[in-house]
């Protein structure tokens, strides 16, 4: 793949529009650092509630998010001496600490208080740390005096740094671990699922077992239904049993037919002068497993490999590696028979490119 010298990058003022829900999924489905966190929320355009997020990476990096009259606030570092978040925005949480014994004021921070902040809760029992305490103790700790009432359902801890999960439940509260290590992410395995409310301790991995939407249905029924109204569920004039078939369900969407018009060979034309190469696109499924290649003229037979495939709406982005490890990031849109594609490197643009669905593989 040779750079187009005399091609400019497309430029589009409109930002994205994700809700604030999509943008979280959004984030966890495709970074991994909070640096990559932080300068995706400066691209898109956040539509909904006015919520605010705790992220953090495996390094141990974190940050808050806020977005406040249509701004980006960033809080990490020397900007954030408190790692935690609640239901107030950051700054105000740093204004009301200062009122606080040990942060500058003469208020008593009393952790058993319920009226005590548990902002200045958690920057209390975070100073007092002692490091031969065992951590995953003193984090449960820590979040059973940050409780404001009620026993939660559940509370969890994540060991960033080594990838490893603790859990409990009220109704079972002997904690349960597994390491996030030990799980298949590939999307050529079964989705596998454990309820946690489970009555054993300790490491639960063997536990998990393949995903069944008979599973599903039967959990919202005993578990989910109960505790909530009806008319949750079925607003829009859903019934119940409507509610319940669609949403146990829908993760068999991706496999059905109608879902995958993407599948086939795309390529473009080669009377079209514009184009400077060849390139052909083949993506295939093995039930809602998506896989592919991309092949130019000069390219081996088989093609380069397609990696970090996303496909939201019509929109479809992948990457993929040349021989000489070069990177190639494509984005590229799906409208009926036409794909219009753009090919970027990391600094370099290598061109648009209009193909033509020509069948099946």
């Amino acid at each position: 793949w040779e750079m187009n010298e005399d091609a400019d990058y497309p430029k589009n003022s409109n930002l994205p529009k994700l809700n604030q829900m999509n943008w979280m999924q959004f984030i966890l489905d495709s970074y991994s650092t909070v640096d990559e966190a932080i300068q995706c929320a400066s691209e898109v355009e956040i539509d909904g509630w006015g919520w605010h997020y705790f992220v953090g990476d495996a390094k141990g990096n974190c940050a808050a998010i806020a977005f406040i009259d249509g701004e980006v606030v960033v809080h990490r570092d020397q900007k954030m001496p408190v790692p935690g978040l609640f239901n107030t925005p950051y700054n105000r949480e740093l204004e009301l600490l200062k009122y606080y014994k040990g942060f500058g004021g003469f208020y008593e921070p009393d952790l058993n208080d319920p009226k005590v902040p548990r902002f200045v809760k958690t920057a209390v029992m975070l100073r007092d740390y002692d490091l031969v305490q065992n951590a995953v103790d003193y984090g449960f700790e820590m979040l059973e005096n940050l409780k404001v009432y009620d026993v939660p359902e559940w509370s969890i801890i994540f060991d960033a740094r080594r990838m490893d999960i603790y859990f409990k439940t009220r109704i079972n509260p002997e904690v349960k671990s597994f390491s996030m290590n030990s799980i298949d992410f590939s999307n050529n395995t079964d989705v596998m699922v454990l309820n946690m409310d489970i009555a054993d301790g300790g490491d639960v991995s063997a536990q998990f077992h393949p995903y069944t939407n008979e599973e599903m249905k039967t959990f919202t029924e005993s578990f989910i239904i109960p505790i909530l109204p009806k008319d949750f569920f079925t607003s829009g004039g859903l019934t119940l049993e409507e509610y319940l078939d669609r949403f146990s369900t829908h993760s068999d969407a991706a496999a059905l037919a109608s879902n995958q018009f993407f599948k086939g060979i795309w390529k473009n034309k080669r009377e079209d002068s514009r184009d400077k190469k060849k390139v052909t696109i083949i993506l295939d499924s093995k039930k809602d497993a998506i896989f592919g290649e991309i092949s130019n003229s000069q390219g081996a037979a088989d093609g380069f490999v397609i990696e970090h495939l996303q496909l939201i709406g019509n929109q479809l982005s992948f990457t993929f590696r040349t021989k000489g490890k070069t990177f190639i990031e494509v984005q590229a849109a799906i409208e009926g028979k036409e794909m219009k594609i753009d090919l970027y490197g990391i600094e370099d643009y290598f061109g648009s490119y209009t193909l033509f669905e020509q069948g099946s593989k």
